[in-house]
Protein backbone atom coordinates (compact mmCIF):
# COMPACT_ATOMS: atom_id res chain seq x y z
CA UNK A 1 0.00 0.00 0.00
CA UNK A 2 1.67 3.70 -1.28
CA UNK A 3 0.69 6.54 0.74
CA UNK A 4 1.73 9.84 -1.35
CA UNK A 5 3.12 12.86 0.86
CA UNK A 6 1.68 16.10 -0.56
CA UNK A 7 1.68 19.89 0.72
CA UNK A 8 2.79 22.82 0.33
CA UNK A 9 6.77 24.58 0.41
CA UNK A 10 8.77 23.73 3.63
CA UNK A 11 6.01 22.54 5.24
CA UNK A 12 8.04 19.55 6.62
CA UNK A 13 6.93 17.19 3.66
CA UNK A 14 10.62 15.33 2.89
CA UNK A 15 10.79 15.22 7.14
CA UNK A 16 8.16 13.22 7.76
CA UNK A 17 9.21 10.73 5.15
CA UNK A 18 12.33 10.58 6.71
CA UNK A 19 10.85 9.72 10.22
CA UNK A 20 8.34 7.14 8.88
CA UNK A 21 11.37 5.10 6.74
CA UNK A 22 14.22 6.13 8.21
CA UNK A 23 16.30 5.35 5.38
CA UNK A 24 14.22 6.82 2.31
CA UNK A 25 15.54 6.90 -2.04
CA UNK A 26 14.49 8.88 -4.35
CA UNK A 27 11.81 10.23 -2.29
CA UNK A 28 10.81 6.67 -1.65
CA UNK A 29 10.64 4.93 1.35
CA UNK A 30 9.17 1.67 3.36
CA UNK A 31 7.75 2.26 6.98
CA UNK A 32 7.50 -1.05 9.02
CA UNK A 33 4.29 -0.66 11.33
CA UNK A 34 4.78 -1.73 14.78
CA UNK A 35 2.21 -4.19 16.48
CA UNK A 36 2.40 -5.53 19.39
CA UNK A 37 0.42 -8.57 18.73
CA UNK A 38 2.81 -9.55 16.59
CA UNK A 39 5.29 -8.85 19.27
CA UNK A 40 3.22 -11.37 21.26
CA UNK A 41 2.72 -14.62 18.92
CA UNK A 42 6.75 -14.08 18.06
CA UNK A 43 7.48 -14.88 21.93
CA UNK A 44 4.99 -17.99 21.76
CA UNK A 45 6.78 -19.07 18.31
CA UNK A 46 10.28 -18.04 18.52
CA UNK A 47 10.76 -17.17 14.67
CA UNK A 48 14.17 -17.04 13.15
CA UNK A 49 12.43 -13.85 11.53
CA UNK A 50 9.96 -11.55 12.54
CA UNK A 51 8.33 -9.59 9.52
CA UNK A 52 5.98 -6.44 10.53
CA UNK A 53 3.69 -5.54 7.68
CA UNK A 54 4.51 -2.74 5.74
CA UNK A 55 3.80 1.01 3.92
CA UNK A 56 5.46 2.76 1.01
CA UNK A 57 5.44 6.21 1.18
CA UNK A 58 6.05 9.02 -1.70
CA UNK A 59 7.28 12.58 -1.22
CA UNK A 60 7.09 14.71 -4.58
CA UNK A 61 7.86 18.31 -5.33
CA UNK A 62 6.22 20.84 -3.49
CA UNK A 63 2.57 22.58 -4.67
CA UNK A 64 2.68 26.22 -5.13
CA UNK A 65 -0.82 26.47 -5.08
CA UNK A 66 -0.69 27.21 -8.71
CA UNK A 67 -3.58 24.61 -10.40
CA UNK A 68 -2.51 24.60 -13.78
CA UNK A 69 1.64 23.73 -12.78
CA UNK A 70 0.62 21.54 -9.97
CA UNK A 71 -1.49 19.33 -11.81
CA UNK A 72 1.89 17.69 -13.60
CA UNK A 73 3.73 17.71 -9.87
CA UNK A 74 0.29 15.74 -8.63
CA UNK A 75 0.80 13.08 -11.08
CA UNK A 76 3.65 12.06 -9.35
CA UNK A 77 0.56 10.49 -6.91
CA UNK A 78 -1.99 9.51 -9.43
CA UNK A 79 -1.29 5.62 -8.26
CA UNK A 80 -0.84 5.97 -4.75
CA UNK A 81 -3.86 4.83 -2.23
CA UNK A 82 -3.88 7.54 -0.18
CA UNK A 83 -2.32 11.18 0.77
CA UNK A 84 -1.18 12.35 3.44
CA UNK A 85 -1.15 16.03 3.74
CA UNK A 86 1.39 17.85 5.89
CA UNK A 87 0.21 21.05 7.57
CA UNK A 88 2.18 23.61 8.77
CA UNK A 89 1.78 25.03 12.14
CA UNK A 90 5.06 26.41 12.79
CA UNK A 91 6.57 30.26 11.63
CA UNK A 92 8.20 29.47 8.23
CA UNK A 93 9.88 33.21 7.22
CA UNK A 94 11.61 31.60 4.18
CA UNK A 95 8.13 31.17 2.44
CA UNK A 96 5.76 33.81 3.74
CA UNK A 97 5.71 35.58 0.92
CA UNK A 98 4.00 32.09 -0.68
CA UNK A 99 1.96 30.79 2.39
CA UNK A 100 0.81 33.68 4.97
CA UNK A 101 1.07 33.52 8.24
CA UNK A 102 0.17 29.70 10.49
CA UNK A 103 -3.33 29.12 8.47
CA UNK A 104 -4.02 25.22 8.59
CA UNK A 105 -7.57 25.48 7.78
CA UNK A 106 -7.10 27.82 4.86
CA UNK A 107 -4.09 25.42 3.76
CA UNK A 108 -6.49 22.42 3.82
CA UNK A 109 -8.76 24.03 1.82
CA UNK A 110 -6.51 25.29 -0.83
CA UNK A 111 -5.13 22.13 -1.80
CA UNK A 112 -8.51 20.20 -1.10
CA UNK A 113 -9.45 23.13 -3.69
CA UNK A 114 -6.51 21.89 -6.59
CA UNK A 115 -7.45 18.47 -5.83
CA UNK A 116 -11.17 18.72 -6.84
CA UNK A 117 -10.09 21.20 -10.23
CA UNK A 118 -7.41 18.62 -11.51
CA UNK A 119 -10.47 15.71 -10.63
CA UNK A 120 -12.99 18.31 -12.28
CA UNK A 121 -10.52 18.24 -15.84
CA UNK A 122 -10.21 14.82 -15.67
CA UNK A 123 -13.63 14.14 -15.58
CA UNK A 124 -14.85 16.55 -18.28
CA UNK A 125 -12.29 15.57 -20.74
CA UNK A 126 -13.06 11.64 -20.68
CA UNK A 127 -16.99 12.99 -21.02
CA UNK A 128 -15.74 15.13 -24.33
CA UNK A 129 -14.16 11.69 -25.58
CA UNK A 130 -16.65 9.40 -24.37
CA UNK A 131 -19.79 11.65 -26.04
CA UNK A 132 -17.97 12.20 -29.19
CA UNK A 133 -17.51 8.14 -28.90
CA UNK A 134 -21.43 7.13 -27.96
CA UNK A 135 -22.82 9.11 -30.79
CA UNK A 136 -20.67 6.29 -33.39
CA UNK A 137 -21.34 3.08 -31.43
CA UNK A 138 -23.18 2.45 -28.03
CA UNK A 139 -22.31 -0.28 -25.42
CA UNK A 140 -23.64 -0.97 -21.86
CA UNK A 141 -20.53 -0.79 -20.52
CA UNK A 142 -20.04 2.91 -22.02
CA UNK A 143 -23.35 3.86 -21.11
CA UNK A 144 -22.31 3.27 -17.37
CA UNK A 145 -19.07 4.84 -17.58
CA UNK A 146 -21.01 8.11 -18.85
CA UNK A 147 -23.53 7.48 -16.11
CA UNK A 148 -20.82 7.22 -13.27
CA UNK A 149 -18.29 10.26 -14.43
CA UNK A 150 -21.66 12.20 -15.00
CA UNK A 151 -22.25 11.49 -10.76
CA UNK A 152 -18.20 12.31 -10.70
CA UNK A 153 -18.75 15.84 -12.43
CA UNK A 154 -21.63 17.29 -10.49
CA UNK A 155 -20.30 16.26 -7.24
CA UNK A 156 -17.07 17.65 -8.39
CA UNK A 157 -18.40 20.86 -9.28
CA UNK A 158 -20.29 21.09 -6.28
CA UNK A 159 -16.98 20.89 -4.30
CA UNK A 160 -17.24 17.68 -2.77
CA UNK A 161 -14.68 15.42 -3.00
CA UNK A 162 -15.45 12.06 -4.23
CA UNK A 163 -14.38 9.92 -0.70
CA UNK A 164 -17.20 11.59 0.92
CA UNK A 165 -19.62 9.90 -1.56
CA UNK A 166 -21.31 7.01 -1.46
CA UNK A 167 -20.68 4.53 -4.66
CA UNK A 168 -21.86 1.05 -5.56
CA UNK A 169 -19.54 -1.49 -6.15
CA UNK A 170 -19.62 -0.72 -10.51
CA UNK A 171 -18.69 3.06 -9.58
CA UNK A 172 -15.87 2.08 -7.36
CA UNK A 173 -14.55 0.28 -10.28
CA UNK A 174 -14.59 2.90 -12.41
CA UNK A 175 -13.25 5.57 -9.82
CA UNK A 176 -10.18 3.38 -9.07
CA UNK A 177 -9.76 3.19 -13.14
CA UNK A 178 -9.43 7.20 -12.92
CA UNK A 179 -7.47 7.22 -10.18
CA UNK A 180 -9.51 10.27 -9.10
CA UNK A 181 -7.37 12.53 -6.01
CA UNK A 182 -10.59 13.63 -4.16
CA UNK A 183 -11.54 9.36 -3.93
CA UNK A 184 -8.25 8.82 -2.27
CA UNK A 185 -8.65 8.57 1.64
CA UNK A 186 -6.87 11.68 3.26
CA UNK A 187 -4.41 11.98 6.33
CA UNK A 188 -4.17 14.93 7.76
CA UNK A 189 -1.00 15.78 9.62
CA UNK A 190 -0.25 18.77 11.35
CA UNK A 191 2.93 19.96 11.70
CA UNK A 192 3.59 21.72 14.89
CA UNK A 193 6.81 23.98 16.15
CA UNK A 194 8.73 22.45 19.33
CA UNK A 195 7.31 25.39 21.44
CA UNK A 196 3.72 23.90 20.89
CA UNK A 197 4.83 20.08 21.07
CA UNK A 198 3.82 19.40 24.48
CA UNK A 199 0.23 19.87 23.13
CA UNK A 200 0.64 18.04 20.27
CA UNK A 201 -2.51 15.61 20.99
CA UNK A 202 -5.09 18.90 21.34
CA UNK A 203 -3.14 20.52 18.41
CA UNK A 204 -6.70 19.44 16.12
CA UNK A 205 -9.09 21.22 18.88
CA UNK A 206 -6.97 24.22 18.99
CA UNK A 207 -6.96 25.45 15.65
CA UNK A 208 -10.40 24.42 14.96
CA UNK A 209 -10.02 21.36 12.61
CA UNK A 210 -11.14 18.11 14.85
CA UNK A 211 -13.89 18.08 12.83
CA UNK A 212 -12.37 16.63 9.76
CA UNK A 213 -11.63 13.09 11.28
CA UNK A 214 -15.64 12.53 11.16
CA UNK A 215 -15.38 13.21 7.10
CA UNK A 216 -15.75 9.83 5.09
CA UNK A 217 -12.32 8.48 4.51
CA UNK A 218 -10.45 11.26 6.20
CA UNK A 219 -7.72 10.44 9.33
CA UNK A 220 -5.48 13.98 11.50
CA UNK A 221 -2.92 13.75 13.98
CA UNK A 222 0.23 15.82 14.66
CA UNK A 223 3.48 15.87 15.09
CA UNK A 224 6.67 17.84 15.55
CA UNK A 225 8.69 17.13 12.67
CA UNK A 226 12.23 19.03 14.17
CA UNK A 227 11.64 16.85 17.55
CA UNK A 228 10.86 13.73 15.35
CA UNK A 229 13.75 14.18 13.28
CA UNK A 230 16.21 14.37 16.08
CA UNK A 231 14.36 11.66 18.02
CA UNK A 232 15.20 9.24 15.07
CA UNK A 233 19.01 9.60 15.22
CA UNK A 234 18.80 8.81 19.26
CA UNK A 235 19.03 5.28 20.83
CA UNK A 236 16.04 3.98 22.78
CA UNK A 237 17.40 5.35 26.52
CA UNK A 238 18.41 9.16 25.03
CA UNK A 239 15.13 8.78 23.21
CA UNK A 240 13.20 8.56 26.36
CA UNK A 241 14.72 11.12 28.23
CA UNK A 242 14.80 13.67 25.02
CA UNK A 243 10.90 13.27 24.78
CA UNK A 244 10.30 13.42 28.00
CA UNK A 245 12.60 17.19 28.43
CA UNK A 246 9.64 18.24 25.70
CA UNK A 247 6.85 17.06 28.09
CA UNK A 248 5.98 14.04 25.35
CA UNK A 249 5.39 9.78 26.43
CA UNK A 250 5.86 8.48 23.11
CA UNK A 251 7.10 9.47 19.92
CA UNK A 252 4.48 10.21 17.00
CA UNK A 253 5.51 8.06 14.21
CA UNK A 254 4.23 5.73 15.59
CA UNK A 255 0.44 7.58 15.39
CA UNK A 256 1.03 8.49 12.17
CA UNK A 257 1.25 4.80 10.90
CA UNK A 258 -1.30 3.74 12.65
CA UNK A 259 -3.92 6.50 11.48
CA UNK A 260 -2.14 5.90 8.01
CA UNK A 261 -3.58 2.23 8.45
CA UNK A 262 -6.91 3.15 9.95
CA UNK A 263 -7.72 6.10 7.22
CA UNK A 264 -6.66 3.17 4.40
CA UNK A 265 -9.41 1.11 5.57
CA UNK A 266 -6.76 -1.79 6.33
CA UNK A 267 -6.65 -4.69 9.06
CA UNK A 268 -4.01 -6.89 10.13
CA UNK A 269 -3.88 -10.78 9.89
CA UNK A 270 -1.17 -13.05 10.75
CA UNK A 271 1.29 -16.16 9.57
CA UNK A 272 3.35 -17.49 12.36
CA UNK A 273 5.64 -20.71 12.06
CA UNK A 274 9.33 -21.46 13.41
CA UNK A 275 11.10 -19.92 10.52
CA UNK A 276 8.81 -17.10 10.42
CA UNK A 277 5.78 -14.57 11.97
CA UNK A 278 4.52 -11.59 9.98
CA UNK A 279 1.95 -9.38 9.75
CA UNK A 280 -0.56 -8.91 6.60
CA UNK A 281 -2.22 -5.74 5.74
CA UNK A 282 -5.60 -6.00 3.69
CA UNK A 283 -8.33 -3.98 3.14
CA UNK A 284 -11.54 -4.96 5.50
CA UNK A 285 -13.65 -7.26 3.68
CA UNK A 286 -10.61 -9.02 2.27
CA UNK A 287 -12.01 -12.84 1.16
CA UNK A 288 -9.22 -15.20 2.91
CA UNK A 289 -8.55 -16.63 -0.65
CA UNK A 290 -7.15 -13.46 -1.80
CA UNK A 291 -6.00 -13.19 1.83
CA UNK A 292 -3.96 -16.08 0.70
CA UNK A 293 -2.63 -14.95 -2.76
CA UNK A 294 -0.88 -12.09 -0.49
CA UNK A 295 1.16 -14.60 0.87
CA UNK A 296 1.58 -16.89 -1.53
CA UNK A 297 0.36 -16.07 -5.64
CA UNK A 298 0.02 -19.99 -5.83
CA UNK A 299 -2.22 -19.99 -2.95
CA UNK A 300 -4.82 -18.32 -4.23
CA UNK A 301 -5.30 -20.64 -7.30
CA UNK A 302 -5.05 -23.70 -4.98
CA UNK A 303 -6.97 -22.56 -1.74
CA UNK A 304 -8.43 -25.31 -0.09
CA UNK A 305 -9.56 -24.23 3.53
CA UNK A 306 -8.23 -21.48 6.16
CA UNK A 307 -7.71 -22.60 9.70
CA UNK A 308 -8.32 -19.59 11.07
CA UNK A 309 -8.04 -18.46 14.87
CA UNK A 310 -7.66 -14.52 16.54
CA UNK A 311 -4.38 -13.77 17.76
CA UNK A 312 -5.01 -13.91 21.50
CA UNK A 313 -6.38 -17.66 21.36
CA UNK A 314 -3.98 -18.72 19.36
CA UNK A 315 -1.71 -17.77 22.40
CA UNK A 316 -3.95 -18.13 25.13
CA UNK A 317 -4.07 -21.51 23.92
CA UNK A 318 -0.28 -22.04 24.37
CA UNK A 319 0.18 -22.68 20.19
CA UNK A 320 -1.31 -24.64 17.03
CA UNK A 321 -1.56 -28.06 18.90
CA UNK A 322 -3.21 -26.31 21.99
CA UNK A 323 -5.82 -24.63 19.81
CA UNK A 324 -6.60 -27.78 18.24
CA UNK A 325 -7.15 -29.94 21.07
CA UNK A 326 -9.60 -27.37 22.56
CA UNK A 327 -10.88 -27.00 19.30
CA UNK A 328 -10.63 -23.39 18.83
CA UNK A 329 -9.79 -23.82 15.14
CA UNK A 330 -11.99 -22.71 12.60
CA UNK A 331 -12.15 -24.14 9.17
CA UNK A 332 -13.06 -21.63 6.66
CA UNK A 333 -14.54 -21.51 3.40
CA UNK A 334 -12.89 -19.32 0.13
CA UNK A 335 -15.29 -16.47 0.65
CA UNK A 336 -14.52 -16.19 4.59
CA UNK A 337 -13.80 -12.27 5.30
CA UNK A 338 -10.75 -11.61 6.86
CA UNK A 339 -10.95 -10.11 10.39
CA UNK A 340 -8.32 -8.00 12.20
CA UNK A 341 -6.06 -9.94 14.26
CA UNK A 342 -6.60 -13.10 12.67
CA UNK A 343 -3.88 -15.90 12.30
CA UNK A 344 -4.44 -18.03 9.17
CA UNK A 345 -3.05 -21.31 8.18
CA UNK A 346 -3.98 -21.40 4.61
CA UNK A 347 -4.38 -25.10 3.03
CA UNK A 348 -3.70 -25.94 -0.46
CA UNK A 349 -3.70 -28.11 -3.09
CA UNK A 350 -0.12 -30.01 -4.12
CA UNK A 351 1.91 -28.45 -6.77
CA UNK A 352 0.52 -29.97 -9.99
Amino acid sequence: MRIGIVGFPQVGKTSLLKILTAVPVAHIGVASVPDSRLAELAKLYQPKKVSYAQLEYLDGAALMNEPEKDAAALAHYRQVEGLAHVVRIFPAPAVAHLLGGINPARDIASLETELLLVDLDTANKRLERLTRELKKVRTPEMEQEHAGLNKCREYLARETPLRAVSWNEEEQRLLRGFMFFTAKPMLYVLNVGDDEAAEVDHVAEKYGLAKLAGQPAVGITAICGKIEAELAELEEAEAAEFLASYGLHESARLRVLQKSVAVLNLISFFTVSEPECRAWLVPRGTPVVKAAGLVHSEFEQRFVKAEVIPWNELVACGGLAGAREQGRIRLEGKDYPVVDGDVIYIRHTAHK
